[in-house]
Order: C-alpha cells, then structure tokens, then sequence
C-alpha cells in the first residue's frame, strides 16, 4: 500500500513536470510567434512606406516631364515615351501587393534610370537653348550688320545721286541772250505781219565739264493762244519721257568754248500778235527760255 501511494506520488510529480514543460514550451512559442509577428507587422509597413515615397518620386517625375519643353520634335516624342513608362509604372505599384525588398528594389532600379534619363534630357535642353541664345544673338548682330550695311548702301546711292545731279548741272549746257525777232529774207528785224522768219538767237557760254561733239538743239515757240507751234504734224521730241511738239531744230557743235547760235522758224502764217514764249531743250534738258512780243 505504502508503494503504490510512492508509485502514485512519483507519477504525480513526473506529470506535473511534464505540465510545466510543455507550458513553457507554449509560452515560448507564443513568445517567438509574437516577436516575428510583430517583426513582419513593421517589415509590411516600412514595404508600404517605400512604396509610398516612390509613387511620389514617379509623381513628381511625370511633372518634371511635363514642365521639359523643346522645339525639337524628337526630344518632345522621348518625352512622351518617358511619361509613357511612369504612368505604366504607377499602375504596376497600385495593384502592388509584394511584400519582398527585391520587388520595392527593381521599382527603385527603374526610377532611378527615369531620373539619371531626366537629367540627360535637361542638360540636351540647356545645351539646346544656350546654342539658340546664341545663334539668335548672332543673328541679331547679323541682322544690325545687314541694317548697317543696307543704310550704308543707301547713304552712298544717294551720295551718288547728289554727286550725279552735281555732275548733270555742272555739264548741262545753258543759254545766255536768248531771244527771238521777226525777220525779212535779208535778215533785217519788221514787222510781224510782213514777216518771213523768226530767228531765235542766244549765246551757250563757256563749260569745260560739258561733254563734245554733236548735238540737236529743238526750239519750241508757244503763241498768246497757248498754241505750240509744230514744225510739222510728226515734229516731237523726248523730254521727262513726254513727247513735244517742236517748231525747229538744229544741230552743233559744241567743244566746251563760248558759241553764239541762231535756229529759224519758217513763218506759215500761223503768227498772231501777243506775247509769246520760246524755249530750247537739248539732250533731254530746257537749257533756256524766253518771252517776246509780236505788236
């Protein structure tokens, strides 16, 4: 009896010890399943956090994308194509549900290629427009040579012009005692009415600028009528590209030195008393004019 009850103690105690070690096992293990628990709590929300801070990096990047303009068409089409992998991106982390580093890591992989492809992009553009600052300077100073240029070019024409309409004055012939009688076939000064000619006489004085050789000198007579009056119905000459009707004409010689000439109208009975005008024109000039009377 006395061994069954030491029999019954001992089993008691090795159960009991038993218990306590499958307790402490249990505690333990639940220990350790709280600690990694906890471990992979704070391992899901630092994988949440990255993912976060890079869905905002891509957002920040599609507005960097966007603020990059060009004038060249094939930066513009890379940008596009640029935009075109972030969105994609995006899309890829919001039905993220990964809770490896190695994915967090390949996002990070791609995002930094964007970035390090932004920069390359940006340093083009500035290239680009420090190439265009300076050929829009260049051309700028171009064109203030081309105004130079051309300003100069019109100073000298109308250099040239005055120079020219010097050079025309100082050559072109004048007259000096222009005048015009009524004359017999004698040549003696009568009365218009039994006039047989009227004989235009006048003085070129001396120009040694004027070219030689020959010219024509055309007499044009006006009566009180405002009447021209023609040498005949074909009798024109050119004058400030105008055609008039002269009554005579004549050519001479002129050398530079004082010549004293004389041109004739043949009276046609065309005469009429009152004051007249008489001009000369040579070589596309009126050289001289004068008024007379026929009483």
């Amino acid at each position: 009896m006395e061994e069954n009850n030491q029999f019954k103690k001992g089993k008691d105690k090795t159960l009991i010890t038993i218990i306590i070690c499958l307790s402490i096992v249990v505690a333990a293990l639940f220990v350790f399943f709280m600690i990694e628990w906890s471990a992979n709590k704070k391992h899901i929300a630092a994988i949440q956090e990255e993912r976060e801070i890079l869905e905002q990096e891509l957002s920040d990047l599609s507005t960097d994308y966007d603020n990059l303009k060009s004038a060249n068409d094939t930066l513009n089409e890379k940008f596009l194509l640029e935009q075109k992998k972030i969105a994609g991106l995006l899309d890829e982390m919001k039905k993220f549900r990964d809770n490896s580093y190695a994915e967090i890591n390949r996002y990070k992989e791609e995002i930094g290629t964007l970035k390090s492809v932004l920069r390359d992009y940006v340093v083009q553009i500035d290239s680009l427009n420090r190439l265009n600052q300076q050929l829009t300077e260049e051309n700028v100073q171009i064109r203030q040579q081309n105004d130079w240029v051309r300003e100069r070019n019109q100073k000298l024409e109308n250099e040239q012009k005055d120079m020219q309409k010097v050079l025309d004055i100082a050559t072109a012939l004048t007259t000096e005692n222009f005048t015009v009688i009524p004359i017999n076939k004698r040549g003696k000064e009568i009365n218009w009415k039994r006039c047989f000619q009227l004989r235009a006489d006048f003085v070129i004085p001396r120009n040694v600028a004027a070219k030689r050789g020959i010219r024509t000198l055309f007499l044009r007579i006006t009566r009180p009528d405002n009447r021209v009056i023609a040498f005949s119905d074909d009798s024109f000459f050119k004058y400030q590209n105008v055609s008039l009707a002269y009554s005579a004409k004549r050519e001479f010689e002129y050398e530079g030195e004082r010549l004293e000439i004389a041109i004739y109208w043949p009276n046609d009975g065309s005469l009429i008393p009152g004051k007249y005008t008489a001009e000369l024109f040579c070589e596309n000039e009126n050289i001289g004019s004068t008024e007379f009377f026929l009483k």
